[in-house]
């Protein structure tokens, strides 16, 4: 018999695809380990469901296999940030139309500055730098990441993210703005 630490995604995966016995141990209430939903003081916290965006149909079918469809909630995603007391809607790079005039401006002034130098391209840092500039680097995107994976983003690759960093070319931006306008 397997002993399975841990109901996280790991555990539940090895679980559904292991010929063995198994039983899995896990020390919180609820399984899911960084992918749950806790519900507080009437706030909700998803913890990474990102995770789950079911982009991939066999892969939703995988995962939702064995959950009844009673139990199972699919929601439109709305993410906000709060940015000096106002709230910009997700990505903040592709939102920057909603920040106060002044601070729009320098992130619009330093989007179209930026001159895009590849080969300097060597960590996470200097590719949020060099694809969206100066100011979206530093009002949100440096210190969200390096408080999100807890360390200095030169030491990340340029590619680390993969697809859960939000990309946004000057087009999508400027698109979105005017979006926001009709």
């Amino acid at each position: 018999m397997d002993i399975i630490i841990g109901a996280g995604v790991s555990g539940i995966s090895y679980a559904n695809f292991t010929k063995s016995e198994y039983i899995i141990l896990e020390k919180e209430k609820e399984i899911g380990g960084y992918c749950r939903t806790i519900k507080k003081d009437g706030y909700v916290w998803d913890y990474s469901g990102h995770f789950f965006h079911f982009r991939n149909s066999d892969i939703k079918s995988i995962v939702t296999r064995n959950i009844s469809p009673e139990e199972l909630n699919m929601v439109e995603k709305r993410t906000q940030i709060l940015y000096k007391d106002q709230y910009v809607d997700f990505p903040f790079q592709k939102n920057i139309h909603q920040l106060e005039k002044k601070e729009f401006i320098d992130c619009l002034y330093d989007l179209f500055s930026v001159k895009k130098l590849t080969e300097d391209v060597k960590s996470f840092k200097d590719m949020v730098y060099a694809n969206l500039g100066k100011s979206i680097a530093d009002k949100f995107l440096i210190p969200y990441n390096q408080k999100l994976y807890a360390c200095d983003l030169d030491l990340l690759d340029s590619g680390a993210m993969g697809r859960f960093f939000p990309k946004a070319s000057k087009e999508e931006i400027i698109l979105n703005f005017k979006k926001q306008l009709s």
